[in-house]
């Protein structure tokens, strides 16, 4: 298994990335929702540890349903489209940790719901860095990558997380450990797979194939 931490600055986080994320798209908000952005990322530079691990592993995909280590995930053929033809595959995990989540839920509504929206920003580019770092360990043998497919998405059930996580070898792999309900903790955390192979190939979200319209992934 590989483990990196990093620091936000390696995460290269600017304040439109923050506004995206509460829903301004490429405008920008008030003064004071701009103020507020700026001082809580100023905050979050010293709390937030950012925090990817990934193994990769062989398996066997037949129509959805993907065994590995005797594990069967059942992806939905949504996902199972898109790693069709992989040779191997990396699952991973993305955290901002534990001090960042206990901080993100102090202060006033304002403050919590924009810590919030920063929490979701730092995870998923964390794991944005976790695919940047995994594909140029795999360039040397030639390989592409998928996207990346998290349980809870795309057909693919949350409950498989219950699965996915023993596949570290570690009970709290970055941290991370599952509620009864395969909520992740800390909360913002990111978890899923990525084919790896010759014949796949990274492609835009097929936003159209899928109804569930409160991903972050779906292109208004």
């Amino acid at each position: 298994m590989f483990d990196k931490r990093l620091s936000l600055t390696d995460l290269d986080i600017r304040p439109d990335h923050v506004y995206e994320q509460m829903g301004y798209g490429m405008t920008t908000p008030d003064e004071r929702t701009v103020s507020v952005v700026e001082r809580l990322l100023a905050d979050a530079s010293k709390l937030a540890r950012p925090n990817y691990c990934y193994a990769v592993m062989y398996g066997s995909l037949e129509g959805d349903a993907l065994t590995m280590s005797d594990h069967v995930f059942h992806l939905g053929r949504i996902i199972s489209r898109q790693l069709a033809g992989a040779e191997a595959y990396a699952i991973f995990i993305a955290t901002v940790g534990w001090k960042y989540e206990n901080w993100r839920k102090e202060g006033d509504l304002l403050n919590a719901y924009i810590a919030d929206a920063l929490g979701s920003v730092i995870a998923e580019r964390c794991a944005d860095r976790m695919e940047a770092d995994l594909q140029a360990s795999i360039e040397k043998l030639g390989w592409r990558r998928t996207n990346r497919f998290s349980p809870g998405y795309c057909e693919w059930h949350v409950s498989e997380q219950q699965l996915l996580i023993p596949l570290f070898g570690n009970p709290n792999p970055c941290g991370v450990t599952l509620t009864e309900s395969s909520l992740m903790q800390p909360v913002k955390s990111v978890s899923g797979i990525i084919g790896l192979g010759r014949d796949v190939s990274y492609r835009d979200y097929s936003c159209q194939l899928c109804q569930l319209s409160h991903c972050f992934r779906r292109k208004h």
